[in-house]
């Protein structure tokens, strides 16, 4: 008897020292797992508000449901608690309640009220091993207003496109860690001897420079010309000239962010800063500019026009394949004579016009707050890929890729005096602990002579005077702008049928508060700039003269 209960002590003597010693490390483990849990606390992803106050972007808040089934002992009695609470079935409740996994998940998506109901089951003692915690979910009230500009999050919470991308690290905040630990019943305690983890840390709230009533006359007056002129997609960019801010930035079609898993990923780049294409006769603006600041012309110079040029081996026409003779500058304007723009590029040569279009910023980043921007294409002098023939081309806006944002900030160039702005669509910056970050305007360059911009401004203002086909015209305010019809390229040449019809301006002329361009890719009822955007740019900005109480140049000189 005395040899078996030694040999039975030896045993459990062994049996300890290899539970105790040998596996203390994972039976510790075990046992903290068991009692200790890690639950996350979201942060709040920022708010995306318009300027005038209008919530664009927003979380709302969801719970996710989880359950210990190892320390559950009724799963049927608690699935029919829990069931009309989290708007799961009984039967998947008790198949998920029942399972042999130390954790599964319930549901991802209770709705708010569930928090406060589950809270009150837990204290009645009717629910235990239930762990429960409030997700943030994103929102977008404006469904597709701005939709490229705000772009999406998605079901990890990372933004995608637009400023969702952009601004994602200053938007998402930082999640927080919640340590707890429960006790035989898998509820919940925090025990003094165990920290509480770290806080979650909500994001920043962004604040743009868009106007929602603005935004929305863009958005509206776009889809107007698609309809009236037959045609599927377009912009239309409208930018203050002297700080660089977009006031508007409408692009179609526009996908609605609610529905981003179900909607097609190409839908959310935005044209507008990502989707190269010939400006066409838009572009004379600079090869103006450019001609008048070299001093390689005059405003008061005549030129003539024999109805063709030829610059390196190629002949250059005019649209309408006329000669006009002898003519100003203006009525080169007006007539958009493809033969005296390149006369102009040639006479400034093409160190100096290429120079010029760099600093106008072709070819390169605006830099523009908005995920995805493209710095288009410029051939250069000596790049091995540029030839003479482009110098005519490039003049009236062929042969060179841009963006409409580009395009705008380019004519904003003329319209401010001068200065080519950084554009900015988000005007200051919110922080959780309360401090505002506020954006400025930013110089990047001086592009032209005071003097020059207004001379610029002085032609086009009278050329629109005077084309009589030209529907931009507004009525009490004397606008200065330009057409584009381009062409749009294809492989071994350019489409025969298609076109992109453009018209960019700013009004008022004397004192431009406002530059506006209009974008309709592909018109089927008219291929002209001058017939399909020009109406667009005058219906947008009558409304947005009547929106801001512009007034009319006469009684605006009067109060002068």
């Amino acid at each position: 008897m005395f040899t078996i209960m030694v040999a039975v002590a030896m045993v459990i003597a062994g049996r300890l020292a290899y539970w105790q010693l040998l596996r203390h490390d994972d039976l510790n483990k075990l046992a903290g797992d068991l009692r200790e849990r890690t639950i996350t606390e979201y942060a709040r992803r920022g708010d995306i508000l318009t300027a005038d106050g209008i919530l664009l972007a927003t979380d709302i808040y969801s719970y996710e449901v989880a359950a210990h089934p190892n320390l559950i002992t009724n799963p049927k009695e608690q699935a029919q608690v829990l069931a009309p609470i989290l708007g799961v079935s009984e039967a998947e409740l008790v198949t998920k309640l029942s399972s042999k996994e130390n954790t599964v998940m319930l549901t991802l998506s209770a709705p708010a009220s569930a928090g406060r109901e589950l809270t009150a089951l837990r204290n009645a003692g009717k629910i235990g091993a239930i762990d429960f915690v409030a997700k943030p979910n994103r929102r977008y009230p404006g469904g597709s207003l701005a939709a490229q500009i705000i772009g999406f999050t998605s079901a990890s919470r990372v933004g995608a496109y637009g400023l969702e991308q952009y601004y994602d690290e200053i938007l998402r905040g930082r999640d927080g860690k919640i340590r707890a630990e429960s006790d035989a019943l898998g509820d919940e305690t925090l025990p003094f001897d165990l920290p509480q983890g770290s806080p979650a840390i909500d994001g920043s709230t962004i604040v743009l420079t868009l106007n929602s009533a603005v935004q929305n006359i863009a958005e509206r007056e776009l889809q107007k010309g698609l309809t009236d002129f037959g045609a599927k997609s377009g912009q239309i960019i409208i930018l203050e000239p002297s700080s660089g801010k977009i006031l508007a930035l409408a692009s179609y079609p526009a996908p609605d962010l609610n529905t981003f898993a179900t909607t097609k990923m190409d839908q959310f780049a935005n044209p507008a800063v990502s989707l190269p294409y010939e400006p066409g006769s838009v572009f004379k603006v600079v090869t103006l500019a450019a001609g008048l600041d070299s001093g390689k012309i005059t405003p008061g110079i005549v030129m003539n026009d024999p109805g063709s040029v030829v610059i390196g081996g190629r002949r250059f026409y005019n649209s309408d394949r006329r000669g006009y003779g002898d003519v100003t500058l203006t009525t080169a304007m007006e007539k958009s004579l493809n033969v005296i723009a390149a006369k102009i590029a040639l006479a400034t040569g093409p160190k100096t016009f290429y120079q010029y279009l760099h600093d106008f910023g072709f070819g390169a980043l605006s830099n523009v707050d908005l995920a995805g921007e493209i710095p288009g294409t410029v051939k250069n002098p000596g790049d091995g890929i540029w030839y003479e023939s482009d110098l005519g081309t490039n003049s009236f806006g062929q042969g060179i890729a841009t963006t409409p944002l580009q395009m705008t900030n380019a004519l904003a160039v003329v319209a401010n005096g001068g200065n080519l702005m950084r554009p900015y669509i988000v005007d200051r910056i919110i922080y959780p602990d309360g401090s505002v970050e506020v954006r400025q305007p930013r110089v990047i360059r001086r592009v032209l002579k005071t003097e020059t911009a207004k001379e610029v401004v002085e032609i086009l203002s009278h050329s629109i005077a005077k084309e009589s086909t030209n529907k931009a015209s507004l009525p009490g305010y004397k606008i200065a702008g330009k057409t584009g019809t381009a062409q749009i390229p294809i492989p071994g040449g350019y489409d025969p049928k298609w076109t992109i019809a453009s018209f960019g301006g700013f009004l008022p002329a004397d004192n431009p508060q406002y530059v506006i361009l209009v974008k309709i890719d592909r018109p089927s009822k008219s291929p002209w700039g001058s017939q399909v955007a020009s109406p667009v740019f005058a219906s947008v900005a009558q409304q947005l003269a009547q929106l801001t109480g512009l007034p009319p140049d006469d009684v605006r000189t009067a109060q002068k």
